[in-house]
């Protein structure tokens, strides 16, 4: 619920501020236009930043919510709880995710190379098959699926992330990132087996009003599984591996 009603609240935000625009001035004859504008681009920067800022706390929210349930805590206490945070959790919560962000990102940047070249010789050998494009096409798309597989496999690693600076806030934030890599390094198999059982649950998604029953069950279903990966025995014993 937490997703969609801030999805809703942007698409209506934004559908407001497109057409006061369009009102102050008529210079813009359609969208495309409209996007093009400079002005408009530096006022939609402003704005994503805006959102980024909001959207991360509430985010964390929902997850320190699902969390704290799966550990069985009431709801109203986890509510009190979270009120109770402060701003210095949430901007480690920002600046957490914004490390993962730029870190996703760094990892993408092979991957959307591939990509493209993976849709040029596709182009080319439309036009012209010769021998050395459709070797190239070949191996553009073997490398677009092994950096496919790095990405899922390195975010995979940083699942556990959000979890163990919910349960454990007293952890540093490279901690985190290093701990959540070394708790998820045996149970990497074990998740991508636990996710591939949401698989038949996700198509029903194309309904849309099952989303409102599938996501709050998947998202319970991922935080009892993760919290559960961030036992305290681990967490002690990485943080006396570290002292030592």
């Amino acid at each position: 619920m937490t997703l969609l009603s801030f999805i809703t609240m942007i698409a209506i935000g934004e559908l407001i501020i497109y057409r006061i625009t369009l009102m102050i001035y008529s210079d813009f004859g359609s969208f495309s236009e409209y996007i093009r504008s400079e002005m408009v681009l530096k006022l939609l920067i402003i704005r994503a930043a805006i959102y980024y800022l909001l959207f991360v706390p509430e985010l964390s929210n929902m997850r320190s919510t699902y969390i704290s349930l799966a550990n069985g805590k009431s709801f109203i206490g986890t509510q009190w709880e979270i009120r109770h945070y402060g701003l210095r959790f949430y901007a480690k919560i920002i600046f957490m995710q914004t490390i993962s962000l730029i870190y996703q990102a760094a990892m993408l940047v092979p991957l959307f190379a591939c990509s493209f070249g993976v849709s040029y010789y596709i182009e080319l050998c439309r036009q012209h098959i010769t021998t050395r494009s459709l070797l190239m096409f070949m191996l553009c798309l073997l490398m677009a699926i092994i950096m496919l597989c790095v990405f899922l496999y390195f975010r995979i690693k940083m699942r556990l992330v959000p979890f163990i600076n919910v349960l454990y806030p007293e952890i540093g934030i490279l901690d985190c990132f290093t701990l959540s890599s070394r708790l998820m390094r045996k149970n990497i198999i074990r998740y991508v087996f636990f996710q591939l059982s949401f698989l038949h649950y996700f198509l029903l998604c194309v309904l849309v009003f099952p989303i409102l029953v599938i996501f709050p069950y998947y998202y319970m279903s991922i935080s009892v599984l993760c919290s559960s990966l961030v036992t305290k025995n681990a967490v002690e014993d990485y943080l006396h591996s570290k002292e030592n």
